[in-house]
């Protein structure tokens, strides 16, 4: 099984939104500073990818500032779920190749006296 040009294309992009989403979440999680240059640019691109997401699930807040962004989460497997779907669309398949399968058993000591046998 060959990938095909647009599978590849598709495989990179949607390595490319989990690698934003899987930032956001580092960043989320420590309490990044939002006034990097950085984290802003990061927020600012995953912020339209996590719209779907957002109302499903809350954040969960722990001790010393953490945040849990579940919505983040689920739209990095949903997008991972969505790109392997894809790809398998675009995947290129040979035809098969029908081959007859022949299962040569090696016959016992006693078959091979009853085939002798039958020869004489």
């Amino acid at each position: 099984m060959r990938r095909s040009v647009p599978a590849t294309i598709i495989s990179f992009i949607v390595g490319i939104i989990q690698l934003i989403l899987v930032l956001r979440f580092i960043f989320q999680m420590f309490n990044a500073n939002e006034g990097a240059a950085f984290a802003q640019l990061i927020y600012g691109l995953s912020e339209p990818l996590l719209l779907p997401f957002k109302a499903i699930f809350p954040n969960i807040e722990l001790a010393n500032g953490f945040v849990v962004e579940l919505s983040t989460i689920i739209a990095i497997i949903v997008y991972g779920v969505v790109g392997m779907l894809l790809k398998r669309l675009f995947t290129v398949r040979k035809d098969p190749v029908h081959r007859e399968t022949v299962i040569r058993e090696e016959p016992t000591s006693h078959e091979k006296r009853i085939i002798e046998e039958k020869r004489r």
